[in-house]
């Protein structure tokens, strides 16, 4: 028998935790302008994919592999930063046309954008130590760290509330996409990718500071 009372924290915090306005938020809102519904809703999944991956690991008390992760933060911060800098640079200089409909998205780059969403997303490390710290304060996984149906209901509650999130940022853009002028569209792509290369050089300046 499920735990509804846990498995809706779990639901609000996959929500909370995929809410907040980041570069996963940006990129996804510049898929459903361009490609409408779709493309930008399988390239949210792929954040839902790391944020469940993280809620596991650390639900689960995965020792190993949180271990595996804190030590190689400066290498993942550099493989995320690069990403989203190159990412930022590739979305400048698009401007589509919404007159011209909603352009065709193929699955190989549909695929591509999920990939990105989840190395984007398994890349910033404090995302499993915000997930460990909020269970942790869970009595039924803070004071039974081996209570493994608790921790299977939460990791479940999380990604349901990721999907749902995602689902309801990419249909709110795609059904608004055609109310937006050319010059808001171009606007859009150059905030999209400044910003994008902004929490990319974050990630970097953080390496650098550290390390020197």
């Amino acid at each position: 028998m499920l735990d509804w009372a846990l498995l809706a924290i779990g639901f609000g915090i996959g929500f909370a935790m995929a809410a907040p306005m980041g570069p996963i938020n940006i990129m996804v809102i510049h898929r459903g302008v361009r490609h409408g519904f779709m493309s930008a809703f399988i390239a949210g999944l792929g954040a839902v994919a790391g944020d469940t991956l993280y809620a596991a690991i650390a639900a689960f008390g995965i020792t190993s592999a949180s271990d595996l992760i804190t030590g190689h933060l400066t290498l993942i911060k550099i493989v995320g930063g690069l990403l989203l800098i190159g990412f930022g640079l590739s979305v400048v200089p698009r401007t589509p046309h919404p007159e011209e409909g909603v352009e065709e998205d193929v699955r190989p780059s549909m695929f591509g954008a999920a990939v990105s969403s989840f190395v984007m997303c398994v890349t910033n490390p404090a995302l499993l130590l915000g997930f460990a710290a909020v269970f942790s304060g869970l009595d039924e996984i803070g004071r039974a760290p081996d209570n493994y149906k608790s921790a299977f209901e939460l990791t479940l509650g999380v990604l349901t509330g990721g999907i749902v999130w995602w689902f309801l940022l990419a249909s709110t853009v795609a059904r608004f996409r055609h109310r937006i002028t050319v010059p808001w569209l171009r606007s859009i792509n150059i905030i999209a990718g400044v910003a994008l290369m902004v929490f990319g050089g974050l990630l970097l300046a953080d390496v650098a500071l550290n390390i020197f």
